[in-house]
């Protein structure tokens, strides 16, 4: 056996998990998924530089020491804030990949691997995916930035500033992968697998989150860049694509003082973490291997709520309620889908709800008042996504047996599902900011009439069928959520403004609204099968050969 044999296997079988999926409908490879995500992250950043392109181009042909100077800084921070969200993004959700995990370690612990081979293996798989990540992001702005480059203005120094955008964005990939990577390394060093177990969940959703609204806040912070950087405020030195956009500073002869030190200050953020990743990583990965072979099999159970007799009725309503509370409680990839999705509608609805003005952060009456109708939207439409995609595929066989034409009740308590596991607690939380108990209630009733319609269609026990990867366009889906949730969650805040000053227009809505829901409730359609497998129907094979 040729000595670099272990390492190509154990390469290929920790790449396959990055690349493969058991959920996937006949014909659809997870591949294809890939290439989508790849896609989309190219057309979005191709998108992004063009029409970039035009305002950067004629700001760098003004002099210098104009006021569109740091307009310029926030273009080019653009970049690295959205390198920086995409691979902490990606990190945490692979959270679980960086080290082998206790089903590695039981299994190859029988074969003659060294755990160098195992260690090396698992990095060089997640180096090639965030790879193609890294290049899937930066290729179109570091090519446009190469364009407008030469100017008139910037020609001497073209190398220079595309070797600054470079930098900059490898600097600052490098330091969220390590940054993350490093932080994991520190808590299998100073916790148990039983309690690093129990908190991983809860770390990988809230880091996803901090990068997500990292980038989706992106209009706010770069407004607020030049005023903190006269007065020097403590944020800048905080957030890590402002310290790599000190770069440009570096490479370029004109630097600005505080951002050339913050060029400087990220070199040394960035050897730190390279430097806490390779301790932790080199103490912990052996210990780690023999603590999680010692100790026993720590899954945290899932534990769900009393069902209420009196809302979920017949035993299979109550089968299905059940089933879906409790798999959407131990279940993490559906919980981390779940979060993206808040996470995202979070991030816009603070993006609406607050305005730079004078160089401060103020709040916008209009946007706060579609704040908690902008949340509704995205926990609603996550819910209706992630009820989508299977949790053990090859489990659903007790569904498929025992199914008798049950579309009607799984549509009935998949949407009291939602209703009680997703509109209510957000909701509930945002219950203080309403102010008054008609806000409150308006907010529901609009919430409960947005689930009747997005549900509507929705034919499928959750988390039993499998889905045909590649069926939706990333890009037409992005445009119909951009139309759908503006238009809901700003005619819904128009509206509620109109009923409470109008009495008439308040006692109009809500009889209409109780009358929508109780029909929709009551209303029973012919029996149905709910459907198990999803396939393509636009794609056909002839199968000619």
């Amino acid at each position: 056996m040729k000595p670099q044999q272990p390492f190509r296997l154990l390469l290929k079988l920790f790449q396959d998990r990055f690349f493969e999926s058991d959920d996937a409908s006949p014909g659809g490879g997870f591949q294809t998924n890939i290439n989508q995500v790849l896609g989309f992250l190219l057309t979005s950043s191709f998108v992004v530089s063009y029409l970039t392109l035009p305002a950067a181009s004629t700001i760098m042909n003004h002099n210098r020491g104009s006021q569109l100077t740091w307009v310029l800084r926030g273009l080019q921070l653009l970049s690295p804030a959205y390198t920086f969200a995409v691979i902490g993004f990606t990190t945490f959700f692979e959270w679980d990949m960086l080290f082998p995990n206790r089903r590695d370690f039981l299994i190859l612990a029988s074969f003659p691997i060294r755990l160098r081979d195992l260690f090396a293996a698992q990095i060089a798989a997640l180096a090639k995916f965030l790879g193609l990540l890294i290049l899937a992001i930066n290729v179109f702005p570091v090519l446009f930035t190469a364009l407008v480059s030469l100017s008139a203005h910037y020609r001497g120094t073209a190398l220079r500033l595309v070797l600054a955008e470079i930098a900059a964005v490898v600097g600052v990939s490098a330091f969220a992968f390590f940054a993350v990577a490093a932080f994991q390394g520190a808590l299998i060093n100073l916790t148990s697998p039983r309690l690093f177990q129990r908190i991983s969940p809860y770390i990988q959703m809230c880091g996803m989150s901090v990068m997500i609204l990292s980038l989706l806040t992106y209009s706010i912070y770069m407004q607020l860049l030049r005023p903190a950087a006269e007065t020097h405020q403590l944020w800048l030195w905080l957030f890590p694509p402002v310290w790599f956009t000190g770069f440009y500073d570096l490479f370029l002869p004109d630097a600005h003082g505080l951002f050339a030190s913050l060029g400087v200050y990220s070199l040394r953020m960035l050897a730190a973490a390279i430097a806490l990743f390779s301790i932790t990583w080199t103490i912990g990965f052996r210990r780690h291997y023999r603590r999680t072979l010692e100790s026993e099999d720590t899954s945290p159970r899932a534990h769900s709520a009393r069902t209420p007799t009196r809302l979920v009725r017949s035993p299979e309503e109550r089968a299905i309620y059940q089933f879906s509370g409790k798999t959407l409680a131990r279940s993490r990839k559906h919980q981390l889908f779940l979060v993206t999705y808040l996470s995202v509608g979070l991030s816009l609805a603070l993006n609406f709800a607050t305005a730079v003005r004078g160089g401060k952060l103020v709040l916008s009456e209009d946007g706060a008042r579609a704040f908690p109708f902008l949340l509704s939207f995205f926990e609603i439409s996550g819910f209706r996504a992630v009820f989508q995609f299977p949790a053990e595929l090859a489990s659903n066989w007790i569904f498929r047996i025992t199914e008798s034409r049950w579309a009607e009740i799984a549509r009935s308590a998949t949407r009291k599902r939602v209703l009680i596991s997703g509109l209510a607690p957000v909701l509930l939380l945002l219950a203080p900011a309403s102010r008054t108990p008609l806000r409150f209630v308006f907010q529901f009733a609009a919430g409960a009439l947005l689930v009747e319609l997005v549900f509507w269609t929705f034919d499928k026990v959750p988390f039993t069928c499998s889905y045909f990867l590649g069926r939706t366009n990333l890009s037409i889906l992005f445009i119909l959520y951009l139309y759908g949730f503006t238009t809901y969650s700003f005619n819904m805040a128009d509206l509620e403004q109109t009923i409470e000053h109008h009495p008439a227009y308040a006692v109009l809505f809500f009889t209409t609204a109780a009358v929508a829901l109780t029909l929709s409730w009551r209303h029973r359609r012919e029996p149905t099968s709910t459907q198990f497998d999803a396939y393509e129907p636009t794609i056909q094979t002839l199968d000619l050969s």
